[in-house]
């Protein structure tokens, strides 16, 4: 039978997870955060092994392509599943559904045959590592990676022509976030059961193929590991195991709980649950658990910031008049905090608890308005949603050390712990600044082009708007952040501010170069000051619009719409202008500090406040929720 002139369907529609816009908002930013995690973490990965000589063995060049099909994988469903979360129609092409399973099938085989390449290299490693270099040559590991590969697309071929080859001319509709196998199947005009028995058995043999390999490589292991007389031998053999083992572990369960069951108990809302395990949260854990559970990565890490310092001191050395020993590697900075005096800092300590208690729950308090009532569920509410959540996590990056330094005597921070708290922070403002031209260009379309306003200004749109600002805020972070901590910090590890901001932390290098200049301003440039050109244009267009309504009464609603931002904008641009895009001849941290403030621990406060003191639409959704609450009758 010719099932080509059969096939009428063109495209078909994802039912997705859910259709609760509560639901929406939450899965929207759990998933988007998860994404940006599983990107930043493999790519982390991949350069470490790529720049540190010693990790450039067997196991981690395995590692490094687990590592890239874990960023294909997630990026073949991850992108398609944050743009359909508020998209009312799902859709994708037949064409596009293909290309999605054949991809996505291939990458997970692939990683399928990667784990057993890596069980069979610690096989080795353990039982036979007189000889392992000899075996575990360069070309064993390409041979064994490529033979993954292409053992991948084979399969992938196979399933995709048999599921892609039968007529689809009934409903388009699939019960699932993407093209997935057994969803697509359950949509065919013809018998699908052989698809099914196909299925089963690749499924089920490349499973026993791939595990019978794993399994006897451990039996191996397990029996050369109680060999070993001494307990820290044991130990040490084990702990080489151990991340492995968890990953594969973690894989298999899944899949096997979802391909190798028989047909009379598959439940297609059950494997949707559970698909997002191994689609989305998998290809986040690995790079985790190859790095937390690693001694040799961690190593790296921290080498891969000291290298530069390093490289930077030799050039910089003059042997005649300065002793090596003067150089020491920075392992902890000290925040010298707001004062020395212990009364104030109680007082101190007192007012940022406040202001954070208030902090976190006018945010929270705002989200769930938006979120509980039908009638803010509009653009403009689904971005304040989302400035209120960088907000809830902005002020969450800085206050808690701040209240326990302010009572501590312990004023220090670990090198990581600063990186850590200078990356979030940059890839948190960065994104305000995109997300607030957002807003700037929502309030644009909304009195300029009223009537088409609820067209433009399409669901897509909004979560394409808000995951384009993240993306673009965390990546130019990763520059900001690399270029800073490979400086040469050699003026002390005392930072005169009580977080690590790049001024104070500019200070301590030694010698900062036209390039690291020339970063700065490409990042003031891409991330402050053209976020801001969109906003002061989408203004004057705005401007231009009002002036043309002829009634005050209509004037003045257009102004009201807009005041809310417009504060939130002065406000938030204001403090950052001011301690960022000056010349370094004027910095004054200690003036510096007290700004810094502002925009670090206060505006996170009155941001809700701004849009729910302004906003009718806020306050009246604020009443309905207090009078429906039982403790308030």
């Amino acid at each position: 039978m010719d099932y080509g002139n059969q096939t009428l369907v063109t495209e078909f529609f994802f039912m997705g997870l859910t259709n609760h816009f509560q639901q929406q908002v939450v899965l929207f930013l759990i998933f988007l955060l998860v994404y940006l995690v599983t990107l930043l973490g493999n790519v982390g990965m991949i350069t470490l092994i790529w720049m540190d000589p010693r990790l450039h063995t067997p196991m981690y060049f395995f590692l490094s392509h687990l590592s890239f099909v874990d960023i294909c994988s997630s990026s073949v469903t991850g992108p398609k599943m944050l743009t359909d979360i508020f998209v009312e129609k799902k859709v994708i092409s037949f064409l596009g559904c293909a290309a999605q399973f054949w991809f996505f099938s291939q990458f997970v085989v692939t990683e399928c045959f990667l784990l057993a390449s890596m069980a069979y290299d610690r096989y080795m490693a353990i039982c036979k590592p007189l000889l392992y270099a000899l075996i575990m040559s360069q070309r064993v590991c390409v041979q064994l990676v490529v033979g993954s590969y292409t053992i991948g697309l084979m399969i992938s071929m196979t399933h995709t022509a048999l599921a892609f080859h039968l007529p689809y001319c009934g409903p388009q509709i699939i019960n699932h976030f993407f093209c997935d196998l057994l969803p697509v199947l359950s949509l065919a005009c013809a018998d699908t059961q052989v698809n099914q028995f196909v299925l089963f058995i690749l499924a089920g043999a490349l499973g026993v193929v791939s595990g019978v390999i794993i399994l006897v490589s451990y039996i191996y292991i397990v029996i050369a590991i109680l060999r070993i007389r001494s307990a820290e031998g044991r130990r040490k053999a084990f702990s080489t195991c151990s991340s492995h083992l968890t990953a594969v572990s973690i894989l298999y369960g899944t899949l096997f709980f979802i391909y190798v069951r028989p047909s009379s108990v598959f439940s297609l809302d059950i494997n949707k649950v559970v698909s997002v395990f191994y689609t989305a949260v998998i290809p986040m854990l690995n790079p985790l658990i190859y790095s937390l559970r690693n001694r040799e990565v961690k190593d790296s890490f921290r080498r891969m910031f000291e290298k530069k310092q390093c490289l930077m001191k030799k050039d910089h050395r003059n042997p005649k008049s300065m002793d090596e020993k003067n150089f020491t590697k920075v392992k902890e900075f000290i925040l010298l905090g707001f004062t020395s005096d212990l009364w104030l800092q109680k007082v101190l300590f007192v007012i940022f608890l406040i202001i954070y208690v208030a902090s976190l729950s006018g945010n929270i308090t705002l989200i769930s308005l938006i979120c509980a009532d039908s009638h803010l569920h509009t653009a403009m509410y689904f971005f304040i949603g989302n400035l209120s959540f960088l907000d809830l996590w902005y002020s969450s990056v800085y206050t808690p050390k701040i209240l326990v330094t302010c009572i501590s005597e312990d004023k220090s921070i670990s090198f990581a712990g600063c990186l850590a708290q200078f990356f979030f922070s940059a890839g948190l403002a960065y994104s305000e600044c995109y997300l607030l031209a957002a807003m700037a260009y929502d309030r644009y379309v909304a009195i300029t082009n009223p009537l088409l306003y609820s067209q433009v200004m399409s669901s897509r749109l909004c979560a394409s708007l808000v995951a384009a600002s993240y993306l673009s805020g965390f990546l130019n972070s990763i520059i900001i952040t690399s270029e800073t901590f490979t400086l040469s910090f050699c003026g002390g590890n005392v930072i005169d501010d009580y977080f690590c901001d790049l001024p104070p932390l500019v200070k301590l290098a030694c010698d900062v170069k036209e390039s690291y200049q020339a970063v700065l301003y490409f990042i003031l440039a891409s991330n402050v000051i053209a976020p801001a050109v969109l906003i002061l244009a989408s203004y004057l267009f705005i401007i231009a619009a009002i002036l043309k309504i002829r009634s005050t009464q209509g004037c003045l609603k257009a102004v009201s719409t807009c005041g809310s931002h417009l504060t939130a904008v002065t406000l938030y641009y204001g403090s950052i202008l001011f301690i960022y895009s000056r010349p370094s001849t004027s910095y004054a941290l200690e003036r510096d500090k007290v700004v810094s403030v502002f925009y670090t621990v206060v505006i996170p406060l009155l941001n809700p406040l701004i849009y729910s003191l302004r906003n009718k639409d806020v306050k009246d959704a604020l009443k309905k929720m207090l009078d429906r609450a039982p403790f308030f009758k």
